[in-house]
């Protein structure tokens, strides 16, 4: 006997209880299942905060490797969760795999309906990477494609600036800085003296002049551009001009001072110039180095001896003032002359002050960091 389904509504129809029954367990059967997605999403909910919480640790714990890895977890649990996977790059950009960063962040890009403050922090990331790689014209681009999108964004002017910066494009440097800030007439000082530099190299001497008075004027105080205009003064036969300021430059940086006596090549005024600073500095131990410096240039070397024994006497113990004794003591054992003039040194150490970069070569910008005049000058 066979039985068809008209039949069995029928008969459902027909038998209240039975109907009851149904539509009681079909309700219970939706409920269970609502039930049970919220649960699974809530599981999933819980599994990709625990995932993301440890990223966060990872990162802070400065353990990149696993940042990545739990981030990652993260991101398949939720692919649409952009800003995962920004700092996936990020962290593939720390770790110096600048092609991961640029695969992972220019993918991003690809994606449809990306609202306005996730395409600007894309963009702003993938001309980050692009800087870090040394692709400044690219890095430039995505930075001017950001401000395309919030033209009032001050990050984005902020490295636009310093990737013409990091260029050595000055004269967009001084451009964007000035957008950017304007206030630090420290660097503007810096930038205006740098352009100065590349007008001299390019042989347009009077556009060099202008832009180091220029950088005079927004800090007096600029020691490079003292510098530099000396020199400028100096080949236009301004002599007592550029000694004037190569003075000044001394007297303002007392540890520079050497890049201003090492300019004056005649005997006479270097003598006058230095007997000038010792008597006006006579407690400022640089002074007092470049000074005996000076004078074991000028043949001079009981006054040479004479400065560095009062160094000693202070407790600054330089290599390079030992080795300078040694010169002028013709009665040190050969054995201690050989050890001395054998033994790499450098008179001074160039330390930064803000990211601790040392070097024995003077420098204004730090070449890591890039900060600029954070400059400590020590006796090494």
């Amino acid at each position: 006997m066979s039985v068809n389904f008209t039949q069995i509504v029928n008969y459902i129809t027909a038998n209240p209880i039975i109907s009851i029954i149904l539509s009681f367990l079909l309700g219970a059967l939706i409920s269970f299942l609502i039930i049970m997605g919220r649960r699974k999403k809530e599981n999933i909910d819980k599994k990709k905060l625990e995932s993301y919480v440890k990223g966060i640790n990872y990162i802070i714990e400065d353990e990149t490797d696993k940042a990545i890895k739990e981030l990652t977890e993260t991101a398949k649990i939720d692919p649409d969760m952009i800003d995962i996977y920004v700092s996936i790059g990020n962290l593939f950009r720390k770790k110096g795999e600048i092609n991961r960063a640029l695969i992972i962040h220019k993918s991003l890009l690809a994606r449809p309906n990306l609202d306005k403050d996730k395409k600007l922090d894309i963009y702003l990331n993938v001309g980050i990477d692009y800087r870090k790689a040394g692709l400044y014209d690219r890095a430039k681009k995505y930075f001017k494609d950001a401000l395309s999108i919030a033209p009032k964004n001050q990050l984005a002017k902020k490295l636009l600036y310093e990737v013409y910066e990091d260029s050595k494009d000055w004269e967009n440097a001084l451009v964007w800085h000035k957008r950017f800030d304007g206030t630090d007439k420290h660097i503007l000082a810096h930038l205006y003296t740098e352009l100065g530099k590349d007008k001299l190299k390019e042989g347009k001497t009077e556009e060099a002049r202008k832009n180091f008075e220029r950088a005079i004027k927004e800090y007096k105080e600029c020691f490079d551009a003292l510098i530099n205009l000396g020199d400028i003064y100096f080949h236009y036969g301004k002599i007592e001009k550029a000694y004037e300021l190569w003075e000044k430059a001394c007297k303002i940086r007392p540890e520079l001072c050497d890049v201003a006596l090492n300019r004056i090549k005649d005997d006479a005024i270097l003598k006058e110039k230095v007997k000038k600073l010792l008597f006006e500095m006579p407690d400022n131990d640089f002074i007092k180095f470049f000074a005996a410096e000076s004078y074991m240039k000028l043949g001079d070397k009981k006054k040479a001896e004479s400065l560095y024994k009062s160094l000693l006497k202070k407790g600054i113990t330089s290599f390079s003032i030992l080795k300078r004794l040694v010169e002028i003591n013709g009665e040190t054992p050969n054995y201690v002359k050989l050890f001395v003039n054998y033994t790499p040194s450098t008179p001074l150490k160039y330390t930064c002050t803000n990211c601790g970069y040392s070097s024995g070569k003077l420098f204004f910008r730090c070449p890591k960091c890039k900060s600029w005049d954070k400059l400590k000058v020590s006796f090494e």
